[in-house]
């Protein structure tokens, strides 16, 4: 340790250029750092013996050089720098540290050079100390005496060369078999051909794992290509056969990229490397394809691929184009029909026709609906089903979707010119697709375009209803093919010429690529995204771009929302302008619900008045000819013939409807001379036997309940009042008919009491309390379904078709409903109102035991009726018919005070309507759901106020 003792000095300078003691030992003993590789053929000076063939220029080392020419000493040199100054030449373009000996001397060996041998040259140059640079041999070799000396005993590896085991690599990695790897079918993986290859300078554990990693590689890349082959060899769904053909353009791309010539490859580690990001790429495609083949229906796919996407994005950054294009690819076809569902493609794959399957969440069912007569009615409807609707569509926006592709069908089957309804045949008009789009500026754009294709359609709707005919021609969209309507009808020998050409001129157009630049578009993202980290840029409108989550909504909301309401808007439109929707609701106000006052007298008294002729068949009795009733009351046989219902009720209807309709419609839809609409018309129900026993008993509430009005809405009005519409009001026409029939029996009871010839004087007084109370009671009742039940609500109705025609009147080319405010929302609206008036009239089936609570005060009053005309007629009264009155009395108090203490009850019952039930769909535009709630308006507190104003009736029942 001599050379680090200090010698006090502080200002001494140490010699610097001394020789290190480890150097100086192994100048001294050279055996001193042997290796123990000698043993094995290996001498410790590696660098004589590194051929020249296995050293790569590219990855040399840059201070290792090639033999230098002999120098001279020190001395010699200073010596010889003095003689001349000539100027050696220059060499263009010439690398000064390559030789010409490490060019071309391959059998030359390589001397390394070190300092010390410029002051001598006998200099022996010591032993490297650094396995390393022994080269691939020396690690060989040392590997080799580990697995000897150690405990570690295996076979001695296959060395291949390793510019043969590199090629292998390659063809392992692009899904190859190779001399080195196969591929097994039964295990689905690549296998060596050979165990135990390795390369010189590599170690077993190290192979291994490259190995490992080119085997998993090209195994994907087999499975992936097999998927390929297998979907597109087969009949198969369209969103399957998307993936197949996305997977497709990305294994072109990355075969593209990895098909590297052999002599490109210094290395095998160079190849590793060329994999990395390929590997990233395939390992992620195989998770997606893993994902989306176990599917059963292309919206379960969709969804799977969405949430795969969304998990997968956040991963890596540079794979999120390539994610987001595989979307928009594969999500292409189900885009594509939701444009043909709801108008912005031509029908290509669904007709508008109810006689198929449908498709996708358009289902087709068959229906059949039985009316209250016994009429089973089939037909077919478009159904929802939200179970075939993408996770990415929310609840609202595939409502939107389905309910205006099934307005729309009603344009496309009773208005085929509207421009709506043939949007390739519009000048001018080009709808946009329905595309994914994932940057904010691509979404501006969307919505530009949607409002100028909202523009020009509306454009062309005006012009549409103000010629009321079609603009002839051609119209190639960018997302439909070229189309040309040839009609013949009606057209002059020219014409039909001109047609002939122009069909010709399409036909010979070219074909359109088939998704070139989509496909193009893929292609570039796959192979900008392998290259290498530093040359990759990434733009900053997909850095800061929407999430995922709202991109759906971005992307086809400005669409979905403007159609529908265009859609909408001239649904509703023809429908109250051409179809007269309001004049036929009106009409089952005026006659189902007895809104006509004069059918409502007309038609009480051909039932009812026992002063008109009858028109029973009585043998030897001739008819008069005069006014003809039914006379029920009066009469003991029922239910009359079917000629007594003609002969009574003829010409009610149609009277009572010209009039009302006096002056209005001239010469229109619903003109005076024409048939009634929708085949208004009296009928006989269809019932059970049970039913038609009670109806056989004149003096039962149920005498009448075989006679219904029978009604079909023109076909395209079913979409407004439907069958269970119709259901419901002819349940109300039976209910107000026993309430009409109760009204004139107590109004016939008054008469009996008053008239002159009657015998009711001397009655007992419980005899007239029983007619006063049960007048009271009838006429309360009467009053409040009629006024309260049926017409507060039907007014609010009016109030609400008065303000749709005021909207669609205020401007007739532009939407003024909004996108959920279409046919569907007024049919429920419509609905809503009947269930409205069916709770205040107790026909709700949750107030069944209050309304059999009516009916039986009913039977009683009937029962009464009865008792009064024998005593108007002047019969004898029998012993114990006061008796029997009097109990009767006091059955009709207990009864109307259960019915008013019920009630009660019900008008102090929180909740009770059905607000909930409402509420679940509704919305707060112009079809909410507020004027029509019914706890907000209990209306049963009106009716207990009209019949017990001063607790009569509970005080009896206390």
């Amino acid at each position: 340790m001599d050379h680090l003792e200090e010698t006090g000095d502080a200002f001494a300078i140490p010699d610097l250029w001394k020789a290190s003691i480890y150097a100086q030992r192994a100048f001294d003993d050279p055996d001193s750092w042997s290796t123990g590789l000698d043993n094995f053929g290996i001498t410790v000076d590696v660098h004589t013996r590194l051929p020249i063939k296995d050293f790569d220029l590219e990855f040399a080392d840059p201070f290792h050089f090639g033999p230098l020419e002999t120098i001279d000493t020190f001395g010699e040199s200073l010596a010889s720098s003095d003689v001349g100054h000539e100027e050696a030449p220059v060499v263009q373009d010439e690398d000064i540290w390559i030789t010409e000996d490490l060019l071309g001397a391959e059998k030359t060996k390589l001397i390394y050079r070190s300092w010390d041998a410029f002051t001598d040259t006998t200099t022996k140059e010591p032993c490297s100390a650094y396995l390393s640079e022994g080269g691939p041999q020396a690690f060989d070799a040392a590997l080799s005496l580990d697995s000897r000396n150690g405990s570690r005993k295996s076979a001695p590896p296959n060395v291949v060369q390793s510019k043969a085991f590199t090629m292998c690599l390659l063809y392992l990695g692009l899904g190859r078999s190779s001399i080195f790897f196969r591929y097994d079918e039964a295990m689905e993986t690549f296998q060596p051909v050979i165990p135990g290859l390795k390369v010189s300078g590599y170690s077993i554990d190290t192979m291994e794992s490259i190995t490992g990693h080119f085997i998993k590689f090209g195994t994907t890349m087999r499975y992936l290509t097999a998927f390929v082959e297998s979907t597109s060899s087969r009949a198969s769904r369209p969103a399957l056969v998307s993936v197949a053909n996305a997977v497709s353009v990305v294994l072109r791309a990355l075969q593209a990229q990895l098909s590297v010539s052999g002599a490109s490859v210094k290395s095998i580690l160079q190849l590793q490397s060329l994999f990395d990001y390929p590997s990233l790429i395939l390992e992620c495609i195989s998770d997606v394809v893993s994902t989306v083949i176990t599917t059963k229906i292309d919206e379960e796919l969709l969804s799977n691929l969405y949430d795969k996407v969304y998990q997968l994005e956040h991963t890596s950054s540079w794979l999120r184009e390539i994610l987001h294009e595989l979307l928009a690819r594969i999500s292409k076809p189900w885009l594509e029909f939701v444009g043909e569902w709801i108008g912005l493609r031509r029908e290509l794959r669904f007709g508008s026709k109810l006689n198929g399957k449908g498709k996708s969440f358009v289902k087709i069912e068959p229906r059949a609906s039985t009316d209250d007569g016994g009429l089973v009615i089939h037909d077919a409807d478009y159904v929802f089903d939200r179970a075939k609707v993408p996770a990415f569509i929310m609840d609202e926006e595939a409502r939107i979707i389905f309910e205006s592709g099934k307005s729309l069908r009603f344009l496309q089957m009773h208005h085929p010119q509207h421009p709506l309804a043939r949007p390739e045949a519009s000048p001018n008009v080009t709808a946009p697709k329905l595309e994914w789009k994932f940057s904010w500026i691509d979404v501006e754009r969307i919505t530009a375009r949607a409002k100028e294709y909202e523009c020009n359609i509306t454009t062309a709707i005006k012009a549409y209803t103000n010629s009321g005919q079609r603009s002839e021609g051609v119209v190639i969209g960018e997302n439909a093919p070229s189309v040309y309507v040839f009609d013949l009808f009606g057209k002059s020998e020219r014409d039909v010429e001109g047609y002939i050409a122009a069909s010709t001129a399409v036909l010979d157009q070219r074909l359109p690529a088939a998704d070139a630049a989509s496909e193009d578009h893929l292609h570039n993202l796959v192979i900008q995204s392998v290259v290498d980290t530093q040359d990759r840029t990434f733009d900053d409108a997909l850095t800061f771009a929407p999430p995922l989550s709202l991109a759906s909504l971005l992307s086809f909301g400005p669409i979905l929302s403007i159609q529908a309401r265009l859609i909408n808007s001239s649904c509703i439109r023809l429908f109250f302008k051409e179809h007269h929707l309001r004049s036929h609701l009106s009409l089952q106000r005026r006659f189902h619900m007895f809104g006509d006052g004069l059918f409502a007298s007309r038609f009480s008294h051909a039932l009812f008045d026992p002063e008109l002729e009858t028109a029973e068949r009585r043998q030897g009795v001739a008819r008069t000819g005069a006014a003809m009733g039914l006379k029920l009351g009066s009469r003991e046989s029922w239910p009359p013939a079917s000629s007594e219902l003609r002969l009574a009720l003829m010409g009610i209807l149609t009277e009572s409807y010209h009039s009302g309709n006096e002056g209005e419609h001239k010469g229109g839809y619903l003109a005076p001379e024409s048939d009634l609409p929708g085949g208004l018309s009296f009928a006989v129900r269809e019932m059970s036997e049970e039913e038609l026993q009670r109806c056989m008993d004149p003096n039962s509430v149920e005498a009448l309940d075989f006679l219904r009005l029978q009604y079909k809405p023109p076909p395209p009005l079913e979409a407004i009042i439907t069958p269970r519409c119709l259901y419901k009001y002819d349940q109300l026409f039976k209910l107000l008919l026993r309430v009409v029939r109760m009204l004139y029996v107590v109004n016939q009871l008054f008469r009996d009491a008053t008239d002159r010839t009657s015998y009711w004087q001397g009655v007992d007084t419980v005899a007239q309390k029983f007619r006063i109370e049960a007048h009271h009671f009838v006429s309360n009742v009467s009053g409040y379904f009629f006024d309260v039940g049926v017409g507060v609500t039907w007014q609010k109705f009016e109030d609400k078709l008065e303000e749709i025609e005021r909207r669609i009147e205020t401007d007739d080319t532009e939407g003024t409903l909004g996108d959920t405010e279409g046919l569907h929302k007024l049919q429920e609206y419509h609905e809503r109102v009947l269930d409205r008036i069916m709770f205040a009239t107790l026909l709700r089936k949750r107030q069944e035991q209050v309304l059999q609570l009516l009916e039986d005060i009913f039977t009683m009053i009937l029962r009464f009726a009865r008792y009064s005309r024998k005593l108007a007629s002047g019969e004898k009264r029998r012993p114990g018919d006061d008796e029997e009155v009097r109990q009767m009395y006091a059955r009709f108090r207990k009864r109307v005070g259960v019915f008013v203490s019920v009630c009660r009850g019900l008008s102090e019952k929180k909740g009770y309507g059905d607000r909930k039930r409402m509420n679940l769909n509704d919305d707060h535009g112009l079809f909410g759901s507020e004027d029509l709630d019914e706890d907000g308006e209990n209306s049963i507190g009106q009716l207990l106020l009209r019949l017990e104003m001063t607790g009569y009736y509970s005080k009896s029942l206390s």
